[in-house]
């Protein structure tokens, strides 16, 4: 609870519990699944679901919930109600081989303690422990550093094939989904279409074996809690275009024009590179020596270049014309690479616009642009109405404003052929197909983010046994030895010995 201190707890009580439940009490610890904030810890949607399943048909887990007979919270904790005393979910003690320790080796006991976690991505442990002495084992040989053992995971193909079987599991389930999406369109049925996927969704995972029930349900209510809006549209609205982010309809209808801005962009920046490298040539030819903390910039050395060459115009004789013409050259080429780098901008903000129009063109049509267009002419033939030509004052003002003019009705003449270009507004039945892609798209991100959570378990399990096991304290013993025969070496040398 915010602001609290201590422990907190929050008691359901039901004066009409079924005859199974009479003098039972559900105790559920959850004060270890959270998200830490800054200001205060948040419960996450998967903790929320967990509680609500684990309440709602009153779950037993071990060290999260319990069913506890009045009886023994009356006679042997006398009334007490702190929940540790009836789910404990403080973690098992570290497991520590002392002769694991001292002479070396992995304990196969410990290896086949985490024999589930590996079998979650059906990695047989063989392939990364080798036998060294009855009930030991050591890294294989393919493991020799720590980091070996994250890359070796990773490349494993049954760790692979697995993971390629979730995302196999999950498109499958998604044919089922996009079907209920598909009634939700004027129908208020939000709660039973949430309640059938999730529950379809664990059905499938859950056998699978790498997420729990929890994990599988975690998957779907992050999913649901990112997308409940987005549904309430369909259902108010239907498949409104607003629904998809422009990266969609880019990747749909115009990749051709964002390679066209991509390549203009590397244009300016290789030419911002080559006008880096210019100013710093220019700034060797002229040994112009900077001011401490002054940034030497394409201006900075041009009004350098300058003053040198107008220095030297009143100069005659072969050197001064060459030390003259080193000075120009510079000078030109900067200026060259500068007027480079303005077109390839103004090119850049006419792509750019353009590409702007043409997505608002898709979404909308070429009618609703049009009569903005006329709107914002009207305005501005309005405004100059109200300007004086031969006012000094408003002249600057006049020029933006007919600047402005000539845009939109550049603009205005080009719609229709736009329009063609692109194939027209977007049709219903597409913008229901990128919706729908999107929707697949989150949801698969969530099922991404719980997987790698998995393999990070996995990695540290092994990990784990890397830090305790991976050198004894023979070795340790052998390396102080050998670390302290070269003290010793160079002490003698310096003649303290």
């Amino acid at each position: 609870m915010y602001g609290t201190g201590i422990p907190a707890c929050v008691l359901v009580v039901n004066k009409d519990k079924p005859e199974a439940l009479k003098n039972k009490i559900l105790f559920i610890n959850a004060d270890r699944e959270y998200a830490e904030g800054k200001n205060q810890n948040k419960l996450r949607p998967e903790d929320i679901e967990k509680i609500d399943y684990v309440f709602t048909y009153k779950r037993e887990y071990p060290k999260y919930s319990r069913l506890v007979d009045k009886a023994e919270i009356v006679e042997k904790h006398d009334f007490n109600l702190n929940i540790r005393r009836y789910v404990d979910n403080t973690p098992n003690p570290e497991p520590e081989d002392v002769k694991a320790h001292l002479i070396g080796g992995i304990p196969e006991a410990e290896i086949e303690a985490q024999r589930d976690t590996l079998a979650k991505f059906k990695i047989n442990p063989d392939t990364l422990f080798q036998p060294l002495r009855p009930n030991y084992a050591s890294f294989s040989p393919e493991i020799a550093t720590k980091s070996a053992i994250k890359e070796n995971l990773e490349a494993n193909p049954n760790l692979q094939a697995t993971l390629s079987q979730q995302y196999q599991t999950l498109e499958t389930w998604w044919q089922q989904a996009r079907d209920d999406f598909a009634k939700l369109e004027g129908q208020n049925i939000m709660p039973q279409v949430r309640q059938e996927l999730l529950n379809s969704l664990k059905q499938q995972f859950i056998p699978l074996g790498v997420l729990d029930e929890f994990k599988s349900a975690g998957v779907f209510v992050n999913w649901w809690q990112q997308i409940r809006y987005d549904l309430k549209t369909i259902i108010n609205t239907g498949w409104h275009h607003t629904l998809i982010p422009d990266e969609y309809l880019l990747a749909e209808f115009f990749q051709v024009e964002e390679a066209q801005i991509e390549q203009l962009e590397s244009k300016i920046s290789a030419a911002q590179g080559e006008l880096s490298e210019a100013v710093e040539s220019a700034q060797e030819v002229a040994s112009y020596d900077a001011e401490e903390e002054e940034k030497v910039t394409a201006t900075t050395i041009k009004k350098v270049l300058k003053v040198l060459i107008d220095d030297l115009k009143a100069s005659t004789g072969e050197s001064a014309d060459r030390e003259r013409l080193s000075y120009q050259q510079e000078y030109d080429n900067i200026i060259a690479i500068e007027k480079r780098i303005k077109q390839y901008k103004n090119k850049l903000k006419e792509r750019q616009e353009e590409l702007a129009l043409k997505l608002r063109l898709k979404r909308v049509g070429g009618e609703e642009v049009t009569e903005e267009t006329v709107t914002l002419l009207k305005q501005i033939d309005s405004q100059l109405r109200e300007l004086d030509a031969n006012n000094k004052g408003e002249k600057k003002k006049i020029n933006a404003l007919n600047k402005d003019k000539t845009a939109l009705e550049v603009r205005l003449s080009r719609i229709e052929g736009l329009l063609t270009e692109i194939g027209g507004q977007l049709r219903d039945d597409k913008a229901k197909q990128l919706i729908l892609k999107k929707l697949y798209d989150w949801v698969k991100d969530q099922l991404t983010r719980y997987l790698n959570g998995e393999k990070r378990v996995l990695v540290a399990k092994v990990e784990n046994l890397w830090d305790k096991y991976a050198v004894s304290s023979q070795e340790l013993e052998a390396q102080r030895e050998a670390t302290l025969g070269e003290l010793n070496e160079f002490l003698a040398k310096l003649g303290y010995l």
